[in-house]
């Protein structure tokens, strides 16, 4: 099975799990002339200007958390990155390795964002700021591993129950970082408005940088 039709099976797994079938059967019919055909156009054209999934997000309330909704549908976009890649390739008669995917595709986060306190100079991240950190390691470390274990589905579901591997490993190294950086980091997702140490209100934004000495952060801005 090449490696433009697993991803756009991907796909349409997470649509139909998700409650949207519309486009989980417009995804099908791309599976269907792919078959029939080697066509990829009918799928480029879904994502194009004025294309099907042109304004396409996924409904909050089809999810039991806010996380499940930001991991489904971060995942779902690479996925989409993808196959739309990979759509090209097939139209223009190129293969592609999956060393020259794992070469290309994805790459690790280097910022990390979260905020500090004007007084007493205390620093936060919450989990939100984690996982936007570890986006894209996780999402694209899953895709590709996906495609050349040819297991991409089974992982899809991991990452849309949260049971990734990679996305607790990936948590876990950067709550070490925070650690090491004296960095306080909530089990929350949204920002603190009042500091936990002196209660001051004065909570402005901050980024760190990820050390390559060190496994630690670095202060960039307050």
């Amino acid at each position: 099975m090449k490696f433009y039709e697993i991803s756009v099976r991907a796909m349409e797994k997470v649509l139909r799990d998700c409650g949207e079938d519309s486009y989980a059967d417009y995804i099908s019919e791309c599976l269907v002339k792919w078959t029939a055909s080697s066509d990829t156009e009918h799928f480029l054209k879904a994502f194009s200007k004025g294309g099907k999934f042109d304004k396409f997000n996924f409904d909050k309330v089809k999810f039991e958390s806010e996380e499940k909704k930001y991991w489904t549908s971060q995942y779902f976009g690479g996925l989409v990155a993808m196959a739309m890649q990979l759509a090209k390739f097939e139209r223009d008669g190129r293969n592609v390795s999956i060393d020259f995917i794992k070469s290309n595709f994805g790459h690790q986060a280097e910022v990390i964002s979260g905020s500090m306190c004007g007084n007493c100079k205390t620093k936060y991240i919450n989990m939100a700021d984690i996982d936007r950190y570890v986006t894209i390691p996780v999402v694209s470390g899953a895709i590709i591993e996906g495609l050349e274990k040819g297991d991409l589905i089974d992982i899809t579901e991991q990452v849309m129950n949260l049971s990734y591997k990679r996305l607790s490993k990936e948590r876990d190294e950067a709550r070490l970082r925070a650690a090491n950086t004296n960095i306080d980091v909530s089990s929350g997702r949204t920002p603190i408005s009042i500091c936990l140490k002196c209660g001051g209100k004065n909570i402005g934004k901050c980024r760190f940088l990820k050390s390559l000495k060190k496994n630690s952060f670095v202060a960039l801005t307050r």
